[in-house]
């Protein structure tokens, strides 16, 4: 499996190119109930509890190649991103000082589930990314242990929010906090009530540049979770507005940067679907994007993928995700 994937058209950071850092069955700290690659397969604790662990020069030779097949000005930011957390990689520092070699000045960011801040070690790896999305789904212990159901014993809430905190504070970078407000069919949601409330509480004493509010709107988590309405994300950036300006919210569904072509010199149409497909769900329109085809050529090679028992149909709230048919 590719270590570079993409780039995905992506509503918070436009067109970006993914480096998975794992790559292969999902492995992290958390086992968070929506996450769109389903259940965590390794449940590790820290940097180096897995032995497959991609390696900088692995990234920096794909990513080289990778270059090569397209128009690197379609693209808009390197993201670290894929088969589960990123900072569990005990090279991240090494590798992000190749890929900023590599790519420029072009913005380099990374999506984190937070667990790991307590790290010396992950914190200098991150104070050199221009852009660190970190995730806060809980300002309180209950919602926490519902969401994430963390594997690292001694992690409380107050200790992550008190992490982000302390590492904004010596930052120089841009810290964005992403919400995956979420239903679910057993009684409990995080985007009212206590919890809610909770976590305006957090976001205040992080003080981030900018809070994303999101919703598990792709397939892959448990059954019982089911995503907010659009209309209810609304109401919540503009109850966050009382406390933050409104530019620094981004609600999904209002917040859009995923307009950008992507423009390839050299295609290779099943590689780079598979390869992104096993780190998240597309639609037809999102593979027609990511191809930058049609969407009857879209439509095409889907099928022929189909025929191949490479893809499978996953349906979720009424429109069709395709999704990897067997994972290697």
């Amino acid at each position: 499996m590719g270590v570079v994937y993409g780039p995905v058209l992506s509503w918070r950071f436009g067109s970006s190119l993914g480096i998975d850092l794992i790559s292969g069955s999902k492995v992290c700290t958390f086992d968070c109930i929506y996450c769109q690659l389903g259940r965590t397969v390794l449940k590790v604790s820290k940097p180096g509890d897995f032995k497959n662990y991609v390696k900088a020069e692995n990234v920096v030779k794909e990513l080289e190649d990778f270059i090569n097949k397209i128009d690197f000005n379609s693209v808009d930011v390197v993201t670290f991103s894929g088969s589960g957390e990123p900072t569990l990689n005990p090279e991240l520092g090494k590798i992000v000082e190749h890929v900023k070699d590599i790519v420029g000045e072009k913005p380099l960011v990374i999506l984190t589930n937070s667990s790991l801040f307590y790290l010396r070690k992950v914190r200098e790896a991150l104070s050199k990314i221009d852009i660190v999305s970190a995730k806060l789904d809980a300002g309180d212990e209950k919602a926490f242990e519902i969401i994430n159901r963390s594997y690292l014993e001694k992690l409380s809430i107050n200790k992550v929010i008190g992490y982000i905190k302390e590492f904004k504070s010596i930052y120089d970078g841009k810290l964005m906090i992403q919400t995956m407000f979420l239903n679910t069919t057993l009684g409990f949601t995080n985007s009212e009530g206590e919890h809610f409330e909770k976590l305006i509480d957090a976001y205040l004493k992080i003080e981030p540049d900018v809070i994303q509010v999101d919703t598990p709107y792709r397939p892959g988590g448990e059954k019982f979770v089911k995503p907010v309405s659009i209309e209810k994300l609304k109401n919540i950036g503009d109850v966050l507005a009382n406390y933050f300006p409104r530019d620094n919210i981004w609600v999904f569904g209002l917040h859009d940067k995923s307009r950008k072509k992507i423009v390839w010199k050299r295609k290779e149409h099943k590689s780079i679907i598979l390869d992104t497909l096993k780190r998240r769900p597309l639609r037809l329109v999102d593979i027609a994007n990511l191809l930058n085809v049609s969407s009857e050529e879209a439509y095409k090679i889907v099928e022929q993928l189909k025929k191949d028992e490479l893809i499978k149909e996953k349906i979720l709230q009424g429109e069709v995700y395709y999704i990897i048919a067997h994972f290697h």
